[in-house]
C-alpha cells in the first residue's frame, strides 16, 4: 500500500468522524432541534472521491430543499383540512417521487418529506419545521463536503512534497522513497 493510499484511508475515517461530530456540534450550538440530521448528512455526503462527494452534496442539498418545499406545501394545504399525517406524508412522498423519477440526483427529497412530517409538533408551524429540517441537513452536507475538500488539499500537499523529495534525491536515495 502506498503512502497516498494510507493517507486516503486515514483521511476518510477522520473526515467522516469529524463531519458527524462537527455537524452535530454546530447544529446543537445554533439551536436546531434535531442535530442528529446534521450529523447523518455530514456522513452521507462523504464519498471516496471529491467529485463524488460534490455530486452527493449537490443532490443532498437540492433534494432536501425540494423535499422541504413539497412537505410544507402539502402540509399547508392538507393540515387545515384535518388530513391525517399519514395522508399528508403519502401525498408529499408521491409528489417527491414524481420529481425524483425525473431527476434522480434529488432522490433524497422522498425521505425528506417524512422527516418534516414526523418531526412536527402541533405548536410549531409547518414552515418553521421545514426550515429546521432543511437547515440541519444542509449544515451537515456542507460540513462533510468542506472536510473532504480540506483533506484533498492536505493529501495533495503531501503527494507533491513526496514527489519533490523523490525527484531531488539521487538514484540511490530515490529507492528509499518508493513503496
Amino acid at each position: 500500500m502506498t503512502k497516498e493510499e494510507i493517507a486516503r484511508h486515514i483521511a476518510f475515517v477522520v473526515r467522516c468522524s469529524g463531519a458527524a461530530t462537527l455537524s452535530y456540534m454546530l447544529a446543537n450550538a445554533i439551536g436546531l432541534p434535531h442535530p442528529v440530521w446534521a450529523s447523518m448528512s455530514g456522513v452521507i455526503v462523504s464519498q471516496e472521491k471529491l467529485n463524488d462527494t460534490r455530486t452527493a452534496t449537490a443532490g443532498r442539498l437540492f433534494g432536501t430543499v425540494v423535499g422541504v418545499v413539497v412537505a410544507v406545501l402539502v402540509g399547508s394545504v392538507l393540515q387545515p383540512l384535518h388530513a391525517d399525517v399519514a395522508v399528508q406524508m403519502a401525498v408529499a412522498v408521491a409528489i417527491a417521487a414524481i420529481i425524483a423519477r425525473r431527476y434522480p440526483l434529488v432522490r433524497v427529497c422522498m425521505w425528506t418529506c417524512p422527516l418534516v412530517f414526523l418531526e412536527t409538533d402541533p405548536a410549531t408551524p409547518m414552515l418553521v419545521v421545514g426550515f429546521q429540517r432543511g437547515a440541519e441537513v444542509l449544515l451537515g452536507g456542507v460540513v462533510g463536503a468542506v472536510l473532504h475538500w480540506i483533506s484533498e488539499v492536505v493529501i495533495g500537499g503531501l503527494v507533491a512534497r513526496e514527489a519533490k523529495t523523490g525527484l531531488d534525491a539521487g538514484p540511490g536515495q530515490r529507492a528509499l522513497h518508493d513503496d
